[in-house]
């Protein structure tokens, strides 16, 4: 899954989909639906359930919390 092109900095607002894992769901309920991106990349390399996804790196607006979504989980609109 390809994000749109999105700069470091820019505010976005992220909803799971019907894919979506409960560690994501819980992500998003917890520190959203407010973020800022970070950045993506196409391949996570570390070791989990993220593991050779493509991934962003986002941060919540309201609770400060960072972390990866995996994309395929994901959607991601620019506010």
């Amino acid at each position: 899954m390809k994000i749109p092109h999105f700069n470091k900095g820019d505010e976005v607002t992220i909803s799971f989909n019907n894919k979506a894992s409960s560690r994501t769901k819980g992500r998003v309920r917890d520190h959203g639906p407010r973020f800022v991106f970070f950045r993506d990349i196409p391949s996570f390399l570390g070791p989990g359930t993220l593991s050779r996804r493509s991934c962003a790196l986002v941060g919540s607006v309201t609770t400060g919390w960072s972390g990866w979504l995996p994309l395929d989980e994901i959607e991601v609109e620019k506010e």
